[in-house]
């Protein structure tokens, strides 16, 4: 529906009269009366044909100020609209891929930063904000990605110049350098995956070349939440609250003590998720866990 705002749009569809624009003939101009709470209101309308599949509608509603020869400035734009409205289609349908994969970056825990070759920030996502804030090793400083060691910003700098260099039109999920950046107070490094920035294909170069940083930190936890355990896994209320506390790093006895029982029960307990799980090693569970969907329900929070 193509209407003065969202609005209007949302009000014309909630009008009985709605369901006689799918009825429209194409390209000719309708007004079309309706009567929401008394009040009649009167839609100026053109159906525009798309494809075989797909209309659209130009919509103005009021009569104050509507031109009188409003059928023949409909009719006129009629060309125009047939061109542009294709185009919008295909740039919202871009846009909301966008949303899509920004949205699943940001519960991914996974930090993203697209950079130059010099490594100045084109794009960073919350995530990435967040870890490089938590962390003294890295730093976005002056509109830049940078370690906070010269050693280590060298080698992340020389991997970012390489891989903005190694872009392409096609995409090689095998080209990447990685870099883990010590830290004094963690046993875990922060880990950096450097790749080529996205491919630019059809077009033969790229405006300017990227490369993308993808942060991961292993000192990051995210608690898992028992109903989706539950869910996922078929385990009781119990099980589940165990399972969640042996993936967010306790062993058994602190996950006993946790949870206010004796350590015979919650071995019975985990030999029950062994079972349900198809697992046989504590090990192992954590893995399943944690690669699980369930690790993308709650934020990754920073640990204790």
């Amino acid at each position: 529906m193509l209407a003065a705002d969202p609005a209007c749009a949302e009000q014309l569809t909630a009008l009985p009269a709605f369901g006689g624009l799918r009825t429209m003939p194409f390209d000719t101009p309708r007004a079309l009366t309706d009567v929401p709470g008394g009040a009649p209101v009167t839609w100026h309308v053109l159906r525009i044909h798309l494809d075989s599949s797909h209309s659209a509608w130009l919509a103005v509603a009021g009569t104050e100020r509507i031109a009188p020869d409003w059928e023949a400035v409909f009719s006129s734009l009629l060309a125009l609209l047939q061109r542009i409205v294709p185009l919008f289609l295909v740039i919202g349908d871009g846009e909301r891929r966008l949303r899509v994969m920004e949205h699943v970056l940001e519960t991914s825990g996974v930090g993203i930063v697209v950079v130059d070759p010099a490594g100045h920030i084109l794009m960073a996502n919350a995530v990435a904000h967040g870890i490089v804030a938590e962390n003294d090793v890295i730093a976005m400083r002056d509109g830049a990605l940078r370690a906070g060691r010269p050693n280590d910003n060298r080698r992340l700098q020389d991997s970012i110049r390489d891989m903005a260099e190694q872009q392409s039109a096609n995409a090689d999920a095998s080209c990447y350098t990685s870099v883990a950046l010590e830290r004094d107070d963690q046993a875990h490094p922060l880990t950096l995956i450097v790749r080529p920035g996205p491919s630019y294909a059809p077009v033969t170069a790229p405006l300017r070349r990227t490369a993308v940083v993808i942060l991961r930190d292993p000192a990051r936890r995210g608690a898992l939440s028992a109903p989706d355990l539950e869910q996922f896994f078929a385990l009781s209320r119990a099980e589940a609250r165990l399972a969640g506390l042996l993936a967010d790093g306790l062993s058994l006895e602190d996950a006993a003590a946790t949870l206010g029982v004796s350590r015979n029960t919650a071995r019975s307990q985990l030999q029950a998720i062994f079972a349900k799980t198809g697992t046989n090693r504590q090990g192992d569970l954590v893995r399943l866990l944690l690669s699980s969907a369930a690790s993308l329900t709650y934020n990754p929070v920073s640990a204790a």
